[in-house]
């Protein structure tokens, strides 16, 4: 084939297809149409076997730089309209399929598609030099019988065909390694809204999704919220996205403080500050929380049932809220007290959270402070500042 004969045939394939497109085909009956489609499959894997290798001829000539694209990727990603990241996962899967031969003269060949490509050439990767090629010759067997998802069972575990004797010794590695990188992608992000909700996003390793799966399966359960509300209770109209959603929500109510470790001192409680009217039902009025946020009477009250919160009572039974010099730190309920009469710190103008803050002696310890109610929420820099020795 001469210069430019590969363009050609693209364009060929190209005008192929755009005549197929035009020709109806509501009269291809059963059999023109499931051999049409075992066809178009094998047109695509001729396909993604050219545009893989055409990908690295690319990368070697630096085919890019003319455009001013900062490479390959980028520019195939502007030519197309895909993403930059799609066009940096074609480029790398393209040097990896070229990698392991076998593969791609199996691909080229129709004999399996792209996506169970994919899957083997990222199995043999973990797979030692010596053995890839019985890994590979193993796996492209397998191919004929086996879609990409059963395929990507059976690369996970190649090894007890390699070497059944390690076989469990280097599962065991590999899994030590998977766990490794799912530890660095690990991701928690939340936003709020205005309609009174907050919408998160997260990336979990596969063992603490499991975890969370199980428990809200637990908690949503039938059998669980008939248990916990009475007869009637459970809603079999909704969703599993609503259900999981309200079992997440029953699950963070059930968590105890004392199951997590302390912030700023202080465990990491939310205390609600009400009245007592509010709290035994004879006035209805918001509940503040110490983050800032407001809930409704009702939902505070719900809350008190299940004792997950701290009522704001400053002089509370058995709570000693006024240790003078006998210590120098603040206890639990000084500082959930403190919190609750000075909601930020109290330097003018910050708005840090009092849960951020560190309790500072007023007055001073130094000058003879008592750790006591008199103590003020200070955030870290205007502490130090306080303190900071006048330079006059």
């Amino acid at each position: 084939m001469g210069a430019g004969g590969v363009r050609e045939w693209a364009r060929v394939a190209d005008d192929a297809l755009a005549h197929a497109l035009a020709a109806p085909v509501w009269s291809a009956g059963v059999e023109d149409t499931r051999e049409a489609l075992l066809e178009l499959a094998r047109v695509e894997a001729h396909a993604a076997a050219l545009k893989a290798r055409l990908l690295v001829h690319a990368e070697e000539i630096g085919a890019h730089q003319e455009s001013g694209a900062e490479s390959v990727a980028v520019w195939h990603a502007r030519a197309t309209g895909t993403t930059v990241a799609q066009g940096r996962a074609a480029v790398r899967e393209a040097v990896a399929l070229e990698a392991c031969p076998d593969v791609a003269s199996a691909l080229a060949g129709a004999e399996i598609n792209s996506a169970q490509a994919k899957v083997i050439v990222d199995a043999v990767t973990e797979v030692p030099e010596g053995d890839k090629d019985r890994a590979t010759e193993f796996l492209l067997e397998k191919a004929q019988t086996h879609h990409a998802n059963d395929l990507r069972v059976l690369g996970r575990r190649v090894w007890e065909v390699l070497d059944p004797i390690a076989a469990d010794a280097r599962e065991s590695a590999a899994l030590e390694r998977q766990e490794a990188r799912a530890a660095q992608r690990v991701r928690f992000s939340m936003v709020e809204h205005d309609d009174g909700t907050m919408e998160g996003w997260f990336r979990v390793p596969v063992m603490h999704g499991a975890m969370l799966r199980k428990m809200l399966t637990a908690i949503g359960a039938p059998k669980a919220k008939r248990a916990a509300e009475g007869a009637g209770s459970y809603d079999p109209t909704l969703r599993t996205p609503t259900r999981w959603g309200q079992a997440f929500c029953d699950l963070l109510e059930r968590i105890q403080d004392t199951d997590l470790p302390d912030l700023a001192g202080c465990g990491a409680t939310v205390v609600v500050t009400m009245t007592i009217e509010n709290l035994q039902g004879r006035l209805e009025q918001a509940g503040l929380l110490d983050t800032g946020e407001k809930i409704s009477a009702t939902a505070a009250r719900r809350l008190a049932a299940k004792a997950r919160i701290i009522p704001a009572v400053l002089d509370g039974a058995g709570m000693v809220l006024d240790w003078g010099r006998t210590r120098r730190f603040h206890t639990r309920a000084q500082r959930m007290a403190i919190a609750t009469m000075h909601p930020t710190c109290v330097h003018p103008g910050c708005d840090v959270s009092a849960t951020h803050c560190e309790i500072d002696h007023d007055p001073p310890w130094e000058s003879g402070g008592g750790t006591d109610l008199t103590g003020k929420p200070r955030c870290p820099r205007h502490h130090r500042e306080r303190h900071r020795p006048s330079r006059e």
